[in-house]
């Protein structure tokens, strides 16, 4: 089996990643296939990926391009200032979009332009957008001065499946810095092992030219 031993960044018990490389089970070859793996994203010392199905408890595994794909290209969205949207109250993220809900209107159009404007700010601070068909767990990050709240509901994600999430629910606060400098240095140390690794090489190269262009 094809593995780079479990590496971890930040400090679990404030705000940590981990993550490790395992042989594809599927076969794949291609990058992303080569990407596949185990990844565990702990707030306060929960790993809120973690879920257990069919009485066993099990780690998120799959091609984790995806996810760094996705901080990637939503970090500075996150990390920014700017306030949510669209005029609602909320204690937190969950709050503010399911008090999005509650609106109404008669014009089409308005309805419309509200609710992109919600979905937009959605695949913005949440990775959810990017699980590409696996049971990664829908989570919103999001300043607040001079922090980022984490928060995230996912007691009936996926439960038609059998899934059910060790930590369903939670809203959590991180320093900005620690969880700044946490995804950057999982994102280089990813990056870094998959050109030592890959056999997809130009691909590769490419890939993390887009990265470290958009994380610059």
């Amino acid at each position: 089996m094809r593995c780079l031993s479990l590496k971890t960044f930040g400090n679990k018990d404030i705000f940590g990643i981990e993550y490790e490389l395992l042989t594809n089970p599927f076969y794949e070859n291609s990058l992303i296939g080569e990407t596949w793996g185990t990844l565990k994203l702990s707030v306060k010392g929960k790993d809120v990926c973690q879920y257990e199905r069919e009485n066993i408890v099990k780690t998120y595994q799959w091609n984790l391009i995806y996810i760094v794909e996705w901080f990637s290209e939503n970090l500075k969205y996150i990390l920014s200032d700017e306030p949510f949207p669209l005029p609602v109250e909320g204690d937190n993220s969950l709050e503010l979009l399911d008090n999005c809900l509650l609106f109404e209107t008669d014009d089409d159009d308005e309805f419309d332009t509200w609710f992109d404007t919600k979905q937009e700010w959605e695949f913005k601070h949440s990775w959810f957008s990017n699980r590409a068909g696996s049971f990664l767990p829908d989570i919103f990050f999001r300043r607040v001065d001079g922090e980022i709240e984490i928060a995230w509901n996912n007691e009936l994600m996926y439960s038609s499946d059998g899934i059910n999430f060790i930590y369903p629910t939670g809203v959590d606060y991180i320093s900005i810095d620690i969880f700044n400098s946490t995804v950057r240095h999982f994102i280089d140390d990813f990056l870094d092992n998959l050109l030592l690794t890959t056999k997809n090489k130009s691909d590769a190269e490419r890939f993390y030219k887009e990265v470290k262009n958009l994380i610059k």
